[in-house]
């Protein structure tokens, strides 16, 4: 009950999504946008770089050293869409359920 008088008294434009079911729980109706937004991050961040990496490794032109420093970059910057993101993601989620 605590939840839902915050619910209620500290967030007046989530009040006008409050939806019960038949056994009065509270169901909320609002999307869970920076979840949405940092899983698209990831995937998209996961594919460009793999795509970037794929292009140097196979292409005799692009192995340059320049490229090179791109290619290091890449696969950090691609650990970072694979570890990362997921755990930012996740602590979202933990984040969400304890307020």
């Amino acid at each position: 009950m605590e939840n839902f008088n915050d619910l209620l008294f500290n967030n007046a434009s989530a009040a006008s999504d409050l939806v019960f079911d038949h056994n009065l729980t509270l169901i909320t109706s609002q999307k869970n946008w920076p979840v949405l937004s940092l899983s698209l991050l990831g995937i998209v961040g996961t594919i460009g770089n793999v795509l970037v990496c794929v292009s140097i490794t196979l292409d005799k032109q692009l192995q340059t050293v320049t490229n090179w420093f791109l290619f290091s970059l890449s696969i950090a910057d691609c650990l970072v869409s694979v570890i990362v993101v997921p755990l930012a993601i996740a602590k979202d989620f933990v984040g969400k359920s304890n307020k």
